[in-house]
């Protein structure tokens, strides 16, 4: 049976064509939905629910999640006064998400954050993050790329004992995309770093044991078409999610 995963979505407000007041809507990139359709589940696109009853009974009822790409996190959910740099934020997608790793964690259902996901996990576990490179990290390594989506460009170092290395079945280092301005700072308490880029810059994390979560700094929904290798942690998801 194809297992069920929840995917979050960005915040979106639409235009309207005819007058009358715009509408706000749940938006996310068919790439991630594909490659949990490739992997052998089923995507649900996660709408903003009015309450919590509503968005636990649906949690209840997925098998897996995964945290997408988006805006920045609010900050003071890991205990910090907002920095010169930081972008957007959406307070009601940080709610979801908050709630969305409380109940991955609690119940063991399997859970893979991306980009902003990864970011989410870890403030939510506890750490916190540089809210934006550019000022508050000495690297000189771009890490939002001006080349097309699929295009890999900085290398990646992999721990070769982690559950990351075993998903992506590949040499390490290897080179991912990068379209991010924020990143994990200081790690969460029950989270361990499992990759990071030429400067240290750590660049994915994962929780030690049997659970599946794993959180990758990079986009692989765009990546598994041309780099087979990156729809092992879409397989590795499905696979836990079906178990």
């Amino acid at each position: 049976m194809r297992p069920l995963i929840g995917i979050t979505a960005s915040r979106h407000r639409f235009a309207m064509k005819i007058p009358g007041p715009s509408l706000l809507g749940a938006v996310l990139a068919d790439d991630y939905a594909h490659g949990i359709e490739a992997a052998g589940g089923i995507p649900v696109v996660l709408p903003f629910f009015d309450t919590e009853e509503a968005l636990l009974a649906a949690l209840d009822r997925l098998d897996g999640f995964i945290l997408s790409g988006g805006d920045d996190i609010d900050p003071l959910l890991y205990r910090q006064e907002p920095h010169v740099g930081l972008g957007s934020v959406t307070p009601e997608r940080d709610d979801i998400e908050m709630q969305i790793v409380k109940v991955a964690v609690a119940a063991g259902k399997p859970l893979l954050g991306i980009c902003r996901g990864i970011q989410a996990i870890n403030v939510a576990l506890g750490g916190t993050l540089y809210q934006d490179l550019p000022r508050e990290w000495q690297g000189r390594i771009a890490h939002s790329q001006k080349a097309p989506r699929a295009h890999l460009t900085h290398v990646v170092h992999v721990d070769p004992d982690s559950r990351l290395q075993s998903l992506l079945d590949c040499p390490s280092p290897l080179r991912t995309n990068s379209f991010h301005h924020q990143s994990v700072k200081d790690v969460a308490p029950d989270l361990t770093a499992v990759a990071w880029d030429d400067e240290g810059l750590v660049e994915a994390v994962e929780m030690p044991g049997d659970s599946f979560l794993v959180g990758v700094q990079w986009h692989p929904e765009n990546l598994w078409r041309t780099s087979p290798e990156f729809l092992g942690l879409f397989r590795g998801l499905v696979d836990a999610a079906r178990r």
